[in-house]
């Protein structure tokens, strides 16, 4: 089964969210698809870090996720001058 944009739905479900974040790059942000490193970090703290390790590695995700942030809004201004 395929799906609109022409990728195999089963395949797509089985994927890991990088290989599913590759899959759909032409439809997202650059920002979110050069950035796939924090989904790995996320991921193995919700499935296998304890809640001591999270508690020492959020401070630098948070930060990662401030500067995504920022420059996505930076983005979204340069757009917005530029139609202005």
């Amino acid at each position: 089964m395929h799906a609109a944009n022409g990728i195999q739905i089963n395949m797509f479900e089985q994927a890991r969210l990088a290989e599913k974040i590759k899959m759909l790059e032409s439809h997202l942000s650059d920002i979110l698809v050069k950035n796939t490193t924090i989904y790995g970090i996320l991921s193995k703290a919700i499935h296998e870090l304890s809640e001591e390790e999270c508690r020492k590695y959020f401070p630098v995700v948070k930060e990662r996720i401030y500067q995504i942030l920022g420059m996505c809004e930076r983005l979204r201004k340069r757009q917005a001058n530029e139609v202005a």
